[in-house]
């Protein structure tokens, strides 16, 4: 039979000079969980002495509280485990250093079944727990960054969007003022003619009534303006001279209304602007989305001009109004108010639409949300509109409900303490 040869006091003393040179804290246990151990690296690791860690219990002494400082209950420690004959490896928990601060640290322990012991190694854990704070913070200020930059693109594509649009709107406003303009100066001179033609016909009219043409030259005369209903020619042609008359400065005032709204040339000059002319011209720029469905109702106030980028504001109004229209399923109303509230100019739209569900309120600023069918919308117009009003100071606030329709307050300074710089003009 083989026999273990007997552990010597020169072999015991060289097994304790290699338990020294580990660099993890090691603790032998007895069956009551007393220390009877603890190594050179235990004793740096806990702020102890060898002499003031053997005897103690280990969970009073190192664990009897969690690392918020509450109580520890030994049966909730993983060192319970051990009095079951378990084992366990790599166990993040908390130790107490002697000065009172928490320990981070990780743990094996083995049972030693014929000594009705245990062998406890642990490791300060501190510098890799700090490692991956530090490295979730960045990841989590790195997902931070790729919001803001998903927001900026979607605000960069939003701003080339509308400012392609308003600079068709400038094109298609020229090109149609030439054709408007001579067929404006074509129809003043239709007018002339034929008032005077009329007026020739009166003479010939009053000609026929005096005798003067015999009657045997009136009778076809009288067939012929009975066949081409004479009469009513005669009022007809004057009304549709004045209506086309009217429908040409309707033109016109939609030309204009595009000019003012694209402020061609203009993006970034910073002025002293009128926001109610700025409402009207977004309100015929948009006329045919109200247009037999939107009942629209101004209530403007006594308000100062505002100094801001006129093209910027714009397309705030027209992302707004345009929600307020879309939101209409039938017929309603969109209410338009307009106040001064101390260094603040206030623009009230307010609709009978469908309302903002609570769960969606929370996120109706946030780039391309949208509650529309997909490709019906971008979920960049109030993101970019909430954007836009912060940059000159302002702000935007929402109140809505189903079925209640929805109010949208834009808060504008009168005279921003810091416009932005952003290009010729701006001061």
């Amino acid at each position: 039979m083989n026999r273990e040869a007997p552990v010597t006091a020169e072999m015991q003393s060289f097994m304790l000079q290699i338990l020294d040179t580990i660099t993890e804290g090691v603790l032998a246990l007895d069956a009551t969980h007393a220390i009877t151990y603890a190594n050179r690296a235990a004793c740096y690791l806990l702020g102890y002495g060898a002499d003031e860690l053997i005897t103690q219990n280990l969970h009073t002494c190192l664990q009897a509280r969690r690392r918020d400082g509450s109580p520890y209950p030994a049966a909730e420690s993983p060192f319970a485990w051990l009095a079951r004959g378990g084992a366990f490896c790599f166990i993040e928990d908390v130790f107490w250093h002697k000065d009172g601060h928490a320990l981070d640290v990780e743990l094996t322990a083995n049972p030693l079944p014929a000594q009705g012991g245990a062998i406890v190694i642990f490791r300060d854990i501190a510098e890799r727990k700090g490692s991956q704070a530090a490295l979730l913070k960045a990841f989590q200020d790195l997902d931070a960054l790729n919001l803001r930059l998903d927001k900026a693109h979607g605000q960069l594509l939003q701003n080339e969007k509308l400012a392609s649009v308003g600079q068709l709107a400038a094109g298609m406003a020229h090109e149609i003022n030439n054709p408007i303009g001579f067929v404006s100066s074509n129809l003043s001179s239709l007018e002339k003619h034929v008032h005077a033609l009329l007026r020739l016909i009166e003479h010939y009219e009053a000609l026929e009534q005096d005798g003067s043409i015999p009657a045997e030259r009136l009778a076809p005369l009288a067939l012929l303006k009975q066949s081409i209903d004479y009469a009513y020619l005669r009022d007809d042609v004057q009304d549709l001279l004045s209506e086309s008359r009217q429908g040409v400065e309707r033109v016109r005032k939609i030309v204009k209304s595009l000019k003012d709204f694209s402020r061609e040339g203009n993006e970034y000059q910073w002025s002293e602007i009128d926001l109610h002319h700025c409402l009207e011209s977004t309100l015929d720029v948009l006329s045919r989305e109200f247009s037999g469905r939107c009942e629209l109702q101004r209530d403007y106030g006594d308000i100062p001009g505002v100094f801001c980028l006129a093209s910027e504001i714009n397309q705030v109004l027209m992302s707004v109004l345009l929600n307020a229209a879309q939101a209409i399923a039938d017929r309603g109303r969109i209410t338009l108010r307009t106040k001064r509230d101390g260094e603040f100019v206030v623009i009230e739209i307010q609709d009978t639409g469908c309302g903002i569900a609570a769960d969606n309120m929370p996120h109706i600023f946030d780039p391309f949300f949208t509650t529309r069918p997909v490709g019906a919308g971008s979920g960049l117009g109030l993101s970019v509109a909430y954007g836009t009003v912060q940059r000159h100071g302002g702000d935007i606030k929402i109140d809505s409900a189903p079925g209640a329709g929805t109010t949208v307050r834009i808060i504008l300074p009168i005279k921003p303490r810091h416009p932005p710089h952003t290009g010729e003009g701006a001061p």
